[in-house]
């Protein structure tokens, strides 16, 4: 059961359309500075082209069956996401580079630890388009029963995932699969 890894481009999408309120709101803070402006547009660019990729990339692969041995709902541990938020509503300078410096540093540092502790998925952006992230141990029915299970992430719009459930899902990533 080992979980293979993802790649940088796919961490680094997850992590910035989730922080996009974030930098929505450090925007309406210092609606006149135009380089906090256009961080968010480029933030806000990058993550709608990543989310398009995204689907893009999962479409032109083939479906893979796959039957759930046991399922864990990730989003119900996105409050721990919302913590740097408090920093849009912290006094930041965006004049003084100081303040930038000490803005990306902690992106980083929070960055670093969501990958390395899987709360890279609680995406509450997800969350606000109606998507669900799970965390799921699988197996494919056509190789047999629970003999050779993996765990993925799956992204999608269903409430729950029950136990034996089969699904159809599409390759977005070594590990990570996305169900329309």
């Amino acid at each position: 059961m080992e979980r293979t890894t993802m790649r940088l481009w796919v961490k680094v999408g997850l992590f910035l359309s989730a922080y996009l309120p974030l930098f929505f709101i450090l925007t309406i803070k210092n609606w006149f500075n135009l380089p906090t402006f256009v961080l968010f547009v480029v933030i806000s660019v990058y993550s709608l082209i990543w989310w398009w990729l995204i689907v893009r990339i999962a479409r032109q692969t083939t479906k893979e069956e796959y039957r759930v041995t046991a399922a864990t709902n990730k989003m119900k541990e996105s409050l721990t996401y919302l913590l740097p938020y408090i920093i849009g509503f912290l006094p930041l300078n965006v004049n003084i580079w100081q303040d930038w410096a000490a803005l990306v540093v902690l992106l980083v540092i929070v960055f670093m630890v969501y990958v390395n502790s899987d709360l890279l998925y609680v995406n509450p952006l997800l969350l606000f388009f109606s998507y669900n992230i799970y965390e799921l141990e699988v197996y494919k029915p056509s190789m047999g029963e629970e003999t050779s299970t993996q765990m993925i992430t799956l992204i999608t719009r269903r409430k729950k995932v029950p136990r034996n459930m089969t699904l159809s899902l599409h390759k977005v990533d070594k590990a990570t699969y996305l169900e329309e």
